[in-house]
């Protein structure tokens, strides 16, 4: 609307942009969705071995793509990796899956990071960002292409929390800061997860106190 304002003459461009410093308006949102298992399955059939690596990374660390990305070899070690986030500046120490430790195990070191691009340079975002665009246009699930890179993220943490694992041990993985995002990131299986093992916790109280 500026751009066409300042086309006929209603606004000047001496006056400069008259939004500028205006806060952006903050929407309730529940983030990226996470990838449906149908989704995974036919992307890990048709994906190239870097597109297949940044999804390995992505649900293996739970971390963003963009930390994903600047992942290096001496990160890692046979049982765990450590990093310092980008976002957060927060220092990381993390175990390795087993599925993860197993899939980096058939990758060639090509380059001081993990993912990288041509002639072992480190991969560029947007590059990867292409690629995984693309290969899920080409794939047969009719929403695939409405499931971004960071929605892998968010499959991480829910795997978590179907492990068993509460607020704290998720926040130690993810590198999420509080509850409110895990809110969001965790969604109902967050809700769920916790509420059977708090009625769980009521029953065997229960049971203890008819046993006495």
């Amino acid at each position: 609307m500026l751009k066409d304002a300042r086309l006929i003459g209603f606004i000047k461009n001496e006056q400069g942009n008259p939004a500028h410093g205006v806060p952006l308006f903050k929407q309730e949102s529940d983030g990226w969705e996470p990838w449906p298992e149908e989704v995974r399955v036919e992307f890990e059939t048709i994906a190239s071995p870097r597109a297949r690596l940044v999804y390995e990374l992505c649900i293996g660390t739970g971390q963003r793509i963009g930390d994903v990305l600047k992942f290096r070899w001496n990160h890692f070690t046979d049982s765990a990796f450590d990093f310092t986030q980008g976002k957060t500046d927060k220092p990381m120490w993390i175990p390795l899956t087993d599925r993860l430790r197993n899939y980096l195990a058939t990758v060639p070191k090509e380059g001081l990071t993990i993912v990288v691009g041509s002639k072992g340079q480190p991969a560029h975002y947007r590059v990867v960002t292409d690629v995984m665009r693309a290969l899920k246009e080409q794939m047969q699930h009719p929403d695939a292409k409405d499931y971004v890179t960071h929605g892998l993220r968010k499959n991480a943490t829910i795997e978590l929390y179907l492990a068993g694992c509460d607020d704290e041990m998720v926040k130690a993985v993810t590198g999420h800061s509080g509850v409110e995002m895990l809110k969001k990131y965790g969604g109902m299986v967050r809700q769920r997860e916790l509420a059977t093992r708090a009625q769980e916790a009521r029953n065997r109280a229960e049971r203890n106190k008819s046993g006495t």
